[in-house]
């Protein structure tokens, strides 16, 4: 993992928590823990097919 891999990581950290990650000894443990935290997500929809749903629903 580089070194700007682990600043992101920190940083995604410092917004799921709200506080400076612990000491990353163990990355991939440190990645799913992450993962495992993360809020809920509505699947990925490019802009275009959201707008032509949305022109479909509309007509």
């Amino acid at each position: 993992m580089t070194d700007r891999t682990c600043e992101e990581l920190a940083e995604l950290w410092r917004s799921v928590f709200g506080e400076a990650p612990p000491i990353i000894t163990d990355r991939q443990l440190t990645v799913e823990v992450l993962v495992r935290c993360l809020p809920a997500a509505e699947p990925y929809v490019p802009q275009a097919l959201a707008k032509a749903k949305l022109d479909r629903k509309a007509s």
